[in-house]
């Protein structure tokens, strides 16, 4: 019998808790988030008793690497406070202006200018009042551990006491971290791609699901049974089995294995991470992606995708989009693992 391969990958809210995790991290109203190229993205939101509002600042890494800035405003759905499209928002620091910005487009973030960025991440350091103002409306954002999510950007880039560095700046000379490629990732284009469903009852589908649950026992046995299983083809005689894993109030998880076109032995198991398969419609490989929500309100996300390699499916990507924050659908994409796939 073939080895089971078990492809598990920790949640981002697992790993937001803890610190401890590399280049991931919480700090009050701060996130920070590093991918595997070694860019890190650091963002900043409002406090608990303030209107929707977010900075956030990347740096890709390398020594020479500057600091990009950028924020984004929660519509209200009301006129007269929404801010409007050619609208300057003026930005200031301890009560100081730095500036306006003219807002370009309600679907894109609009960009700090080069000292803007310079000015904040200075003011940051300490304790200071950020503030948005246009019309008569005005947003803050929290300065609260902002310093800690440099100091922590800073470690992870290897910048510490260098000149680089954000927040603790020196004048040792070693090596800061070298911005790394994107890996590649081969993922091979299926030709047959007409999916079967196994029907609840028939006694292929519960041969199959017996080979599923001998597999993997994490489900909730009562959604398990609960569907049909869809079978999708592969190449290289395998198929990949989706059912039920768990449902919830707001959302659901699949269950996903590998197995032979025979259907008669699990090959590589992916469990409880991912709630979506298919093929990608201009390039036909097959796909599987996890999306979920940190909450019923949706402000929140964090997701994975893996592809078909021939072998095996294998990540390629993995996100989160930052701290519950009140900016339905999530307030930023951030990265953890990207990469770059090729089809063949």
């Amino acid at each position: 019998m073939k080895k089971v391969i078990l492809l598990s990958l920790l949640p981002f809210t697992a790993m937001a808790a803890s610190t401890s995790i590399k280049g991931i991290g919480n700090y009050q109203d701060w996130d920070l988030v590093c991918d595997n190229t070694g860019t890190c993205r650091m963002a900043g939101y409002q406090d608990e008793s303030s209107d929707p509002v977010s900075i956030l600042f990347t740096r890709a890494a390398g020594e020479n690497a500057a600091v990009e800035g950028k924020f984004t405003i929660l519509p209200f759905g009301e006129a007269d406070r929404d801010v409007q499209v050619g609208q300057d928002i003026e930005i200031w620091l301890n009560g100081k202006s730095l500036g306006t910005v003219k807002h370009i487009s309600d679907d894109a973030p609009d960009k700090l200018t080069e000292e803007q960025t310079k000015a904040l991440l200075s003011g940051l350091k300490k304790e200071s009042e950020i503030r948005l103002t246009y019309g008569k409306t005005t947003l803050k954002v929290s300065d609260k551990g902002a310093a800690a999510a440099m100091l922590k950007m800073d470690e992870f880039q290897q910048r510490l006491n260098t000149p680089s560095a954000l927040i603790r700046q020196g004048q040792e000379k070693h090596a800061v971290l070298a911005p790394k490629v994107e890996p590649k990732i081969d993922a091979v284009s299926v030709k047959n791609r007409k999916t079967i469903e196994l029907k609840l009852g028939e006694k292929q589908y519960d041969n199959v699901l017996a080979l599923l649950r001998k597999a993997h026992d994490g489900c909730v046995d009562e959604d398990l049974e609960s569907q049909d299983i869809t079978i999708y083809p592969l190449t290289h005689n395998k198929v990949l089995a989706e059912a039920l894993c768990f449902k919830g109030a707001y959302q659901s998880t699949n269950y996903y294995a590998v197995l032979d076109d025979k259907l008669s032995n699990v090959e590589q198991v992916l469990a409880e991470q991912y709630n979506e398969a298919g093929y990608d419609e201009k390039q036909g490989y097959a796909f599987v992606r996890g999306s979920y929500k940190g909450r019923a309100l949706g402000d929140c996300w964090a997701g994975q995708e893996a592809v078909w390699n021939g072998k095996i499916f294998i990540r390629t990507s993995e996100w989160t989009t930052g701290s519950c924050k009140g900016l339905p659908g999530g307030t930023w994409q951030l990265p953890i693992f990207v990469s770059n796939v090729i089809v063949k």
